[in-house]
């Protein structure tokens, strides 16, 4: 029988649901105003949160709320990207909220290399809700999904972690928009440890890279391209531009970017103008308006979820259909709302 640490890299579980049970894949991004939240509900009802914002009552809370609205009764896995407070910081509000079963990270330290004030507290707080077994994820694992028969597959892939990427494949060919990459200043912060990850429904993809700055994240486009032509793209480390390095967006190519910013953190005009750049981008959302520069260097107004910088905390919703061939972006119940079609199978050669 496999133990719960092999099934990290086991095949994904098959669910024999009644045909009854119909419905697709939601993400909500949760505004946490500068850090982030990511969470996903698949077609089986399982649920996983990537990162849960800052430490306090304010992000776990709109987390909470956004699970009550998903219907969730517990948190079935949670994934820490890096030890950045903004990341984890949320674990200790948000486990006396709502139930958390599983936890993921790329490993434990025993100290923090950027907050050593902090990370004392805050680590003491996730090892106490894991209850001291939480699970180091590496490039290739795979987070143990159920899937539903009849239905598209859904899985989530650690494409990077602590570094080191999935392989090459041995017959893929060299990535010619790799040699435009142009290195910068090292990053020795632990953002470059971050793990990444490729969440797949059907032919429906999603890429969502934590804080991976500019060298690191371009290892995986890099001799060759090992992520793919992609639908939905989350602006890595908020949409900094230390990160969202020009060469991987040229090559995973996205139709759809959301920027998980805050008023005055991420959303950067180097990054919009990189997606904008990129053939067949058919829309920018924004959690916030950035507040530091002028409206030609923001996205369309109505794709953006806050507009002020004393806001309510609107997220963005994502919905793929039930035969993950169409999707559509929210902004709130009862906002903005635009639908697009997922890429073929085709497209992704």
């Amino acid at each position: 029988m496999l133990t719960r640490a092999l099934l990290i890299v086991a095949l994904t579980l098959t669910l024999i649901a009644p045909s009854s049970v119909q419905r697709g894949l939601d993400i909500y991004f949760v505004d946490v105003e500068g850090g982030a939240a990511t969470l996903i509900v698949t077609h089986a009802g399982e649920s996983i949160l990537i990162d849960n914002g800052n430490p306090g009552p304010r992000d776990a809370e709109r987390i909470f709320q956004a699970a009550k609205a998903a219907d969730l009764a517990q948190i079935d896995h949670f994934i820490a990207t890096h030890w950045h407070l903004d990341h984890y910081g949320g674990t200790e509000e948000l486990s006396k909220r709502i139930p958390i079963k599983n936890f993921y990270d790329h490993g434990i330290p025993e100290k923090s290399i950027d907050d050593p004030n902090n990370f004392p507290r805050l680590i003491a707080a996730y090892k106490a809700a894991s209850n001291g077994k939480s699970r180091s994820l590496k490039a290739g694992d795979r987070i143990p999904l159920l899937n539903r028969r009849g239905a598209p597959n859904v899985e989530l892939l650690t494409l990077i972690g602590m570094q080191q990427t999935i392989p090459d494949r041995a017959d893929a060919p060299e990535n010619p928009v790799a040699k435009e990459h142009r290195a910068i200043e090292p990053d020795t912060s632990d953002n470059a440890n971050s793990l990444g990850f490729r969440l797949q429904f059907g032919d429906w993809t999603f890429l969502d890279l934590g804080d991976l700055t500019w060298n690191t994240e371009v290892k995986l486009i890099s001799p060759t391209d090992k992520v793919g032509p992609i639908d939905v793209y989350l602006t890595t480390h908020h949409g900094l531009n230390v990160s969202n390095n020009p060469v991987v967006i040229k090559t995973v190519r996205p139709r759809v970017a959301i920027f998980n910013n805050g008023p005055r953190k991420g959303g950067h005009p180097d990054v919009t103008k990189a997606l904008r750049a990129v053939p067949g981008m058919q829309a920018i959302w924004q959690l916030h308006r950035n507040v530091t520069v002028g409206p030609e260097l923001n996205t369309t107004p109505e794709f953006i979820a806050n507009q002020e910088e004393q806001c309510r905390g609107e997220h963005i919703k994502l919905s793929v259909e039930r035969d993950a061939k169409y999707y559509t972006v929210q902004i709130g119940p009862n906002g903005t709302s635009r639908r697009y079609k997922t890429r073929g199978s085709g497209e992704r050669s």
